[in-house]
């Protein structure tokens, strides 16, 4: 059966949130590497994601746009490293290279999803089939929240709770508490929890046709669904 889920990286690995097309069943599981998907999920799916898709050599207006939309909440979202610096494991050559290409330094946490952007890479490069869509969950809790910008970050106590409301708007079934006692804290955060769950709500967007969309000034295949 055809899946959509919703993606966010956590310190265990990958957090997935997914629903089948033909029911109403939504499911929450942890995995260590996206290959593991594959096992999972036996037919094509379609993926949102909070980690960068499409990567250029250039600078992505859509990383600004989004900082742009977002308001007091813009800090939550980095520059997309270039290609070339994705392939660096030092942090200030890295963020030289990126600076040549784009006009911009990395930032050390987007430096620290190196990794993570890398698995993305290749997972997409090895599934071509799979319709895999960059998102960002901020954006995502915008849209649930009547379009207003959630201002409560998401690690204090009120963040989570506005946000799991807004989760419980669209999931009947969401019981965060439920999840939460399921896994050790060193495993996933509160919010990668939410993050998965946000990232879903945008993939149904998506395959109901019915998402809005950050695009690149220059590049058509560079864009932010939420």
């Amino acid at each position: 059966m055809q899946s959509i889920i919703g993606l966010d990286g956590c310190a265990s690995g990958w957090a997935i949130a997914s629903k089948n097309i033909k029911s109403d069943l939504i499911q929450f599981h942890l995995i260590s590497q996206l290959d593991q998907l594959n096992d999972m999920f036996k037919q094509p799916y379609l993926i949102a994601i909070d980690m960068p898709v499409h990567l250029i050599n250039l600078y992505r207006s859509v990383d600004q746009k989004a900082r742009f939309i977002l308001g007091k909440r813009a800090s939550t979202v980095f520059n997309a490293p270039s290609i070339n610096a994705l392939k660096e494991n030092n942090f200030q050559t890295a963020s030289l290279i990126n600076f040549e290409l784009t006009g911009k330094k990395l930032s050390k946490q987007s430096f620290n999803l190196f990794n993570k952007i890398r698995e993305v890479q290749n997972f997409k490069n090895s599934n071509p089939a799979i319709r895999i869509y960059e998102s960002h969950p901020e954006l995502a809790f915008m849209k649930l929240n009547e379009n207003h910008v959630v201002l409560e970050k998401k690690k204090t106590t009120e963040g989570k709770i506005k946000r799991v409301k807004l989760l419980q708007s669209i999931f009947d079934s969401f019981d965060f508490e439920n999840l939460r006692a399921k896994f050790n804290k060193n495993m996933i955060n509160n919010d990668d929890i939410l993050d998965s769950f946000a990232m879903l709500y945008v993939a149904l967007k998506i395959y109901n046709r019915c998402e809005d969309c950050i695009m690149d000034d220059v590049f058509e295949n560079v864009s932010i669904s939420f």
